[in-house]
């Protein structure tokens, strides 16, 4: 009896010990990678600006993909192109407008994957929308080269949401 317990706590011991014991720190990329990915948004933002659609699919892998905000499903860095191309198309003739984006995030996935989060804002705001917003990319390195496999842009709708007005005013 007490070896048969024994055997049994020996084995109980074996199958919750690993989940007892600290991860190992998640994989991470260098400093210099790091940089390059933070530097995507900001080259994205130079070459929205001057409305650049080919600098625009080079930041972009071959087979990258997205679900634009209108539920477009938009696959590859030709689908890429014409989906900004045609965003450019719905902005004013000569209107002139400048990008900025930052990265607030990396979050590493491995070595050659992340995922990178930030902010974008645009001057002057495009007639009817909002200028300014967040962003998500799953980034990739290809060939030494950091490159967005798949992004998301949200814009920032807080002035348009209703104010609350059931605030009491102090006597």
């Amino acid at each position: 009896m007490r070896t048969r317990l024994s055997l049994l706590l020996a084995s109980l011991a074996l199958v919750t010990l690993p989940a007892c014991t600290p991860k190992a720190p998640a994989a991470t990329g260098s400093a210099a990678d790091e940089q390059a990915i933070r530097d995507l948004a900001s080259q994205y933002a130079a070459a929205y600006a001057k409305r650049d659609t080919a600098a625009m699919g080079k930041l972009v892998t071959d087979d990258y993909e997205e679900v634009d905000p209108t539920g477009k499903h938009n696959q590859g860095r030709a689908g890429f192109e014409a989906g900004v191309a045609q965003e450019f198309a719905m902005m004013p003739a000569g209107m002139s407008m400048s990008m900025t984006a930052t990265t607030t995030f990396v979050r590493w996935v491995n070595a050659d994957n992340a995922v990178a989060a930030g902010t974008w804002e645009t001057s002057p705001a495009m007639p009817g929308a909002p200028s300014k917003g967040s962003w998500m990319a799953v980034v990739a390195k290809h060939g030494g080269t950091w490159q967005m496999q798949s992004a998301l842009g949200a814009a920032d709708v807080a002035a348009m949401m209703p104010q609350d007005t059931t605030k009491k005013k102090k006597p």
